[in-house]
């Protein structure tokens, strides 16, 4: 090896401590940074999302108009009169 070599394999085993921390730091940094983007990107989407069907909901509900269709059920009940009265007189 040349001398410039070992001098500079000795300065790094003197100062691999520092060097292993400040790895160490800036891969933690970074995981942090990431998870941060992330996080950031899922809750805009999501908020998106919220405010998209929100919005066609409101618009889906002023456009919808209630409907009322009248039922005349007097056929049902009579026929269910009729029927308790044939089995009532026939006990």
């Amino acid at each position: 090896m040349s001398q410039a070599k070992v001098e500079e394999h000795k300065e790094e085993k003197l100062h691999r401590k520092e060097i292993v921390k400040k790895q160490r730091r800036n891969r933690f940094i970074g995981a942090v940074v990431a998870v941060a983007i992330c996080c950031a990107a899922v809750i805009w989407i999501g908020w998106s999302l919220y405010g998209t069907v929100k919005s066609s909901q409101e618009e889906a509900s002023k456009d919808k108009q209630t409907v009322v269709t009248p039922v005349d059920m007097s056929a049902l009940s009579d026929y269910a009169s009729s029927i308790l009265k044939d089995s009532s007189s026939s006990n």
